[in-house]
């Protein structure tokens, strides 16, 4: 099962709360997962982008970058979760 990826509040400050955490682009609406694995225990609350604890703002992807099964994958391994 996927997990919602996050972002603390540093790393998603401003306008880069609804930029694209692959590309940057801006506008991104598709919700970046973990897997089970990668988000096991405290790191489901992890800033994704620097490790910070406590993280609470969605990471997000653009439609380039979640097109087909790509919005499935982990944000860390890659592994395909549902």
């Amino acid at each position: 099962m996927a997990n919602q990826a996050f972002l603390c509040s540093s790393c998603g400050f401003g306008n880069k709360d609804t930029e694209c955490v692959k590309c940057g682009q801006p506008f991104a609406e598709i919700p970046a997962v973990l897997c089970s694995t990668c988000s096991f225990g405290n790191r489901a609350t992890e800033c994704i982008k620097c490790g910070q604890p406590f993280a609470e703002i969605p990471a997000m992807l653009c439609s380039s970058c979640s097109f087909g099964n790509k919005a499935n994958e982990c944000f860390c391994c890659g592994q395909i979760s549902y």
